[in-house]
């Protein structure tokens, strides 16, 4: 295990070799211990969230559609300036995946950062796809993705490629194939309905509500 940081004041870990003839590996709670004002802060906004919406559970219902809500942040990471994927799957309605990661690698416009999250997603979709055909229940093809990006929606469809766009030609040809085979179809959606905007940034609170429900998550 590496030294992770500065995280180790957030998350309460703190680990310490201690070389010798054993090379033990410590780990410590101390952190939980030492107070820090930030930590505590945090801390109880995430419990005034759970408590607050301890009745909410997801409601299940019947559809025979698998759909997918894709999005992205640009250079969110005031740090590294990578990116954030978000995507959102459902199947009969139902919330059965969810993805909000920090992408591995710099991108250079808006429209490059959403191309790579649409390749995670279709990357996911497939696999869902699989394992759902894999206990005969049938799934409508192609899987309509929601992407809000006019840019995206262009390429994939019209092969809009120009030479710029050179360090995403990978995802670029992974998304034109499952195009081309009839897996996916990628849908031009507005920003104010595309669920997975909760899974890339910090949202109003009007915005964040609708989208929870969307989840739905209700009472």
């Amino acid at each position: 295990m590496k030294d992770i940081g500065k995280a180790k004041t957030y998350i309460g870990i703190y680990n310490k070799y201690e070389y010798g003839k054993d090379n033990i590996l410590t780990l410590s709670q101390k952190s939980y211990i030492d107070y820090n004002e930030m930590h505590f802060k945090y801390a109880l906004r995430v419990l005034k969230y759970v408590y607050l919406t301890r009745e909410l559970k997801l409601k299940y219902c019947k559809s025979n559609i698998l759909d997918c809500f894709v999005d992205a942040d640009w250079a969110r990471d005031i740090v590294d300036r990578k990116s954030t994927t978000g995507f959102f799957i459902r199947f009969f309605r139902n919330s059965i995946s969810w993805k909000s990661k920090k992408q591995n690698s710099v991108t250079k416009s808006s429209t490059f950062a959403e191309y790579i999250a649409l390749s995670e997603a279709v990357t996911e979709v497939n696999f869902l796809v699989c394992l759902i055909n894999d206990v005969f229940v049938e799934v409508y093809r192609p899987v309509k993705i929601y992407e809000d990006s006019s840019g995206v929606v262009a390429i994939s469809k019209y092969r809009n490629f120009t030479k710029n766009s050179n360090h995403i030609e990978v995802h670029y040809h992974f998304i034109h194939e499952n195009v081309k085979q009839g897996n996916i179809e990628v849908v031009k959606i507005g920003s104010e309905n595309n669920i997975a905007d909760i899974f890339t940034k910090a949202l109003g609170n009007v915005k964040f509500i609708k989208f929870r429900e969307m989840l739905n998550l209700k009472v």
